[in-house]
């Protein structure tokens, strides 16, 4: 159950993103999107979204394992998939992975965050094949919290062509998906970026993103200060310092083009 200050009207946000993705994608002239379904509740909140806005006819959904995926996100990407009334495409992305890793000399035996963020980049770099070859919009998976603490690979699972939950904190996607009677395996497993054995995103991160969520509210919704944000939501301070360190040195993933001016003609 959510805390009161994140409390949201499910359908009253499920009227306006479903709007938003039919209108995206109508302007677009696509014929729908297509969505990488990893076997986590981002993604799940998205497809069943875009389900209610465009039909199942027209979302297409992927789920892209490599050799050191856990099987279970398969299955329950599947399960997901089958209760939207999806088709699920599986493609196994190893072979691009070590074909990319053997170029710069490095293999899956290298560093665990540089084959992670290549693995995240092959994902999308498929999606947007699919997408391309058959006219569709590439339909982002990426939360608030997320977002705002640079949790997302830089032209990874940080392109897309439309962010329908990025509005969302991830307690409240999570809650969503209950809302949208989702599979439990999905509403109830642990956030999983699940690009390593055993990974996950709040082991990873050290710190739970209920606690996560709170700063971040009270920080960008309520404009509190990192003393204030401690005292209100009852998170100590070092955490509350740690998730805005994140914020701060994710800037440049959430402004991609940075240059020293726009036109010559600020330096004429």
């Amino acid at each position: 159950m959510l805390p009161p200050n994140l409390r949201l009207d499910f359908r009253k946000a499920e009227k306006v993103i479903t709007y938003f993705i039919k209108d995206t994608v109508e302007k677009a002239g696509a014929r729908g999107v297509v969505v990488g379904l990893s076997g986590g509740g981002d993604s799940a909140v998205a497809a069943a979204l875009a389900v209610k806005a465009l039909g199942a006819y027209n979302v297409k959904a992927l789920h892209l394992p490599d050799k050191e995926s856990d099987p279970v996100s398969a299955l329950i990407a599947n399960k997901v998939a089958d209760a939207l009334g999806l088709e699920l495409h599986i493609v196994d992305i190893t072979k691009a992975v070590e074909s990319l890793l053997k170029l710069t000399g490095l293999s899956y035996d290298s560093d665990k965050v540089v084959r992670g963020n290549v693995k995240v980049r092959v994902r999308m770099t498929t999606l947007y094949s699919v997408a391309n070859s058959e006219n569709k919009l590439v339909l982002g998976t990426s939360d608030r919290s997320e977002w705002l603490i640079g949790y997302f690979t830089k032209w990874g699972d940080g392109a897309a062509d439309l962010y329908p939950i990025i509005g969302l904190y991830k307690t409240q996607v999570r809650e969503f998906g209950k809302y949208l009677g989702l599979p439990i395996e999905v509403t109830s497993r642990p956030p999983t970026p699940d690009l390593w054995p055993g990974h996950t995103a709040e082991g990873e991160l050290g710190i739970t993103y209920d606690m996560i969520d709170q700063v971040l509210y009270y920080v960008f919704d309520e404009g509190l200060n990192e003393d204030e944000v401690s005292e209100v939501a009852g998170v100590p301070l070092e955490v509350v310092k740690r998730v805005m360190e994140l914020h701060r040195k994710s800037e440049h993933k959430r402004a991609p083009i940075r240059a020293p001016f726009k036109s010559f003609k600020d330096i004429s």
